[in-house]
């Protein structure tokens, strides 16, 4: 009986409970997992006007529905704080910043303490974004610059399309963008069309002399220095970054990049701006120093130089440095050329790293240092310059800084070769000869002393008289045949020779043969069938 009287109570109870849930009890089923069961009780007690379980509706699942953001929407307008901070920050997200703001604001007025600070921070941005969101460009504008300003390159770049139609200046920083790679993947050619865009019919200054480096350099296009120098001209004219354009539009007429050379043009040009500005400072100097359109005044090349190293211009401190090594209009000072060659080297300079090791490992107006001359050396050897390549090949060669290494060594003359360097192809060749590194070659010797007799080397002579008695001779068979740049009959002749005429074997294919010819140290290819 007792047994039986528990058991209807309890079904009572269960009964009870079934028909009249409440947001707690929803809310324990919803910890316990058992979400379906909690959304359902949340969305009868929705339907009657309850608040918190609209704003569940909402949080209890990570892809809300647009009944369940209805239901957020219902909640604020109730007056829930958490969910007028909730909906507010959908808004903001969808961009619709006057209601965004409006429901935050009653958020942070209930004392939440995330709407305060959300307001708080982006207290000067949201008069602008509702601006923006009602067709004001200059406040689209204004946004897209404070987002730049940060570094949150992905945002202005966004903001900067929504106004690319009105200000000039918003293509230019799309353009930036797609030059430099800030907040999308770099693609020049895109950097291109909205340079364009941004200087076409006297726009942006900026965007017309990006375009002209682009055009210059083959960046996104075709090399095209007439379009360089065309839109290097039109920067020129405008007065908004006058001391850049005018300095590079001298540089254009010093070197006749994209339009004949002009010195007069050109000194006129950068002596307007050389005071001011380091890089028509440094050509300034240059067309002292060498003569180039002017007469040349070491006195007035150094003056510019050094006016252009005070503002940190790397290559001028190493002309300043130059002037002191040589006695270029000044006492020599070894001490102070490398000081001045310190400073530029510390810069990355390629020509005053190069020098810097050529003194430590000379002692000139320094102590001896295999080991620091070692170091610069690498440095510039690994800007590709082949000079320095070729005296790193020679300290792994001879033990100096570094362990003696012959492998080492001829890898390294054997970059300083291929880059074109006298030395280094002489020393190729002569490690070749010996078997210095590499297994020798009389052939191959004979190749690259031949390269280096061909810049007038003159070890690189005397050398291969002494390996060409070890090569093969062959003789020419027919009446005349050419000597071929390269292993076809379409390729450039370099010369022509008669039956009988000797020449040295220095490889064989199948069809073409690769010779060396005395007179004025020939190489190149004979087919097969006119040699015996």
């Amino acid at each position: 009986m007792f047994k039986r009287s528990w058991l209807s109570v309890a079904i009572a109870a269960l009964a009870v409970s079934g028909c009249s849930a409440t947001y707690e009890s929803a809310e324990e089923s919803y910890q316990e997992g058992n979400v379906a069961e909690a959304r359902e009780a949340w969305q009868e007690l929705a339907t009657n006007g309850d608040a918190r379980s609209m704003h569940r509706l909402y949080t209890s699942t990570n892809r809300p529905s647009e009944d369940d953001l209805s239901w957020l929407k219902q909640a604020a307008d109730a007056g829930l704080t958490q969910a007028q901070y909730d909906y507010g920050m959908v808004l903001f997200k969808k961009e619709q910043f006057k209601d965004a703001h409006s429901y935050l604001t009653s958020a942070s007025d209930g004392d939440l303490v995330a709407a305060k600070q959300f307001l708080q921070e982006n207290e000067k941005l949201f008069p602008l974004w509702i601006k923006s969101e009602s067709g004001d460009a200059a406040a689209t504008k204004k946004v897209a610059e404070h987002y730049w300003n940060k570094k949150e390159y992905k945002n202005a770049t966004k903001w900067f399309e929504r106004c690319s139609n009105r200000y000039r200046s918003c293509s230019f920083y799309i353009g930036l963008s797609y030059d430099q790679g800030y907040g999308v993947t770099e693609d020049n050619a895109k950097a291109i069309e909205w340079y364009t865009k941004s200087a076409e019919n006297n726009g942006y200054t900026a965007a017309a002399r990006n375009l002209a480096w682009m055009y210059e350099n083959g960046e996104g296009t075709a090399i095209d220095k007439k379009k360089a120098f065309y839109w290097m001209s039109q920067a020129e004219k405008s007065q908004l970054i006058k001391g850049v354009t005018t300095a590079e539009l001298g540089r254009y007429y010093l070197y006749g990049i994209g339009t004949e050379k002009n010195t007069k043009k050109a000194y006129d040009l950068l002596n307007r701006v050389a005071k001011s500005n380091e890089y028509a400072a440094y050509n300034l100097a240059k067309m002292y120093y060498f003569g180039d359109g002017v007469k040349r005044d070491y006195n007035k090349s150094y003056e510019w130089f050094l006016v252009a190293s005070k503002k940190g211009h790397r290559a001028s401190e190493y002309y300043v440095g130059n002037h002191h090594y040589h006695g270029y209009g000044r006492d020599k000072n070894l001490l102070e050329a490398y000081q001045w060659f310190k400073k530029s080297a510390d810069k990355g300079y390629v020509d005053a790293q190069f020098r810097l090791g050529w003194m430590l490992s000379s002692s000139e107006g320094v102590a001896k240092n295999y080991r620091e001359a070692f170091k610069w050396y690498q440095k510039a050897a690994d800007q590709g310059s082949s000079t320095a390549q070729n005296n790193l090949g020679y300290m792994y060669d001879n033990g100096q800084g570094t362990e003696k290494n012959k492998t080492m060594a001829f890898e390294w003359y054997q970059k300083a070769a291929r880059l074109g360097s006298d030395v280094g192809q002489y020393n190729v060749g002569q490690s070749y000869k010996v078997g210095s590194g590499v297994r020798k070659s009389d052939q191959l010797a004979a190749y690259w002393l031949a390269k280096a007799a061909q810049q007038n080397y003159k070890s690189a002579q005397s050398s291969l008289e002494q390996v060409l008695p070890k090569l093969r001779r062959m003789r020419v068979n027919v009446k005349e045949t050419e000597v071929y740049s390269k292993q076809s009959f379409d390729s450039q002749p370099k010369m022509s020779l008669g039956r009988g005429t000797n020449v040295y074997l220095l490889s064989q294919g199948s069809k073409w043969t690769e010779i060396y010819y005395p007179k004025n140290h020939t190489i190149g290819y004979i087919n097969n069938t006119h040699l015996y």
